[in-house]
């Protein structure tokens, strides 16, 4: 089945998740010394600085970062069992994790500021594990360094007048708008929400996996 017909709903959903995912990564960057949350890239470099330098503390805080994105993939590796989309199987599950880390982040962050975060990064990591490939396409939902890199190739392509399928490129237009929007929304809300801001994005984690649950339960009547 070509790549055209991916649904609209599909579309909506990774708009949706970057939305969430570029709202986290802000409100990490707000609240607690500039520490990126959805995207491991430079958490490892800081990682490589700190430990040349000899900064402990930072080398066992960063390292924890980065274990906790990758527990966040192998819960939805676990749960899931293939990050090939397929409308069968229960992302309403990982959703609902990722609500309940953000929660959890949000109710330590005023006790333990620099770790709570943790949770956050577990989230993100359940996140953009849930769904990596579509018919031959790689998804992700909380960084943009591939979406980036697919649009700069589509562009190429287009001008050496070769074929671009577009609707992938409406599906990167649309993870990569999701994470701007989510970024403008949490800059906008800190000021006036504080840490609470981090309830907006578990509730539209919460919200997703409800809306999820709804259609896979109408897939599984029409397949029965």
């Amino acid at each position: 089945m070509p790549f055209q017909t991916l649904p609209l709903w599909i579309q909506w959903a990774a708009f949706c998740l970057a939305v969430n995912a570029g709202m986290i990564n802000v409100l990490g960057l707000l609240t607690v010394l500039h520490q990126s949350v959805s995207h491991m890239t430079g958490n490892v470099s800081m990682f490589a600085m700190a430990v040349l330098n000899g900064k402990l503390e930072a080398v066992i805080y960063l390292a924890l970062v980065v274990l906790c994105y990758v527990i966040g993939s192998f819960y939805s590796g676990l749960i899931l069992g293939n990050s090939q989309f397929s409308l069968g199987r229960r992302y309403g599950l990982p959703l609902s994790l990722v609500a309940l880390f953000i929660v959890l982040c949000w109710f330590f962050l005023p006790y333990f500021p620099r770790y709570a975060l943790l949770w956050a990064a577990v989230a993100m990591g359940i996140q953009n594990a849930m769904v990596s490939h579509y018919k031959g396409t790689i998804i992700r939902t909380t960084h943009l360094s591939g979406v980036l890199t697919d649009l700069g190739l589509a562009l190429g392509y287009r001008v050496r007048g070769l074929w671009v399928d577009r609707r992938r490129v409406i599906l990167h237009l649309a993870i990569l708008s999701g994470f701007l929007v989510g970024g403008l929304l949490a800059s906008w809300l800190y000021p006036h929400l504080k840490l609470n801001a981090f309830l907006i994005p578990a509730l539209l984690s919460a919200l997703l996996s409800v809306i999820y649950w709804v259609i896979y339960f109408r897939h599984q009547r029409i397949e029965n």
